[in-house]
């Protein structure tokens, strides 16, 4: 399984190198929709949605940077706390609500693997 999110991530990087969204807010993308995995390639310039627009639910899921991001996140009730994450780090997100806003002053590019049944 690990080898198969390696091949993975170096599809994604590759697919996605050179990808411009200069005149966008932000930009998302399926890089791989099989039957076992979803990936989806999110894009976020500064000050505009990282993974979503506004409030909205994820799945469970793997979250792989790409980029150094730095993120405010806020929950459902209003809290909010400023993430920063470094480019090639890995985390496990339980199935959830928030918003995101690159809180950053450079386009973030994460991947999103959701692992399916």
């Amino acid at each position: 399984m690990k080898n198969l999110l390696v091949l993975v991530l170096i599809f994604c990087c590759s697919v996605s190198y050179g990808q411009s969204i200069a005149n966008k807010d932000s930009s998302e993308q399926v890089v791989v929709d099989n039957e076992k995995m979803k990936v989806v390639q999110h894009i976020g310039v500064p000050n505009k949605a990282v993974c979503g627009v506004g409030m909205h639910h994820h799945e469970a899921h793997l979250t792989v940077a790409i980029t150094d991001a730095e993120v405010l996140i806020t929950s459902p009730d209003g809290k909010s706390q400023t993430a920063k994450i470094p480019a090639g780090a890995s985390i496990w997100f339980a199935a959830g609500t928030h918003s995101a806003i690159n809180s950053g002053d450079s386009n973030t590019k994460l991947l999103l693997v959701y692992l399916k049944d």
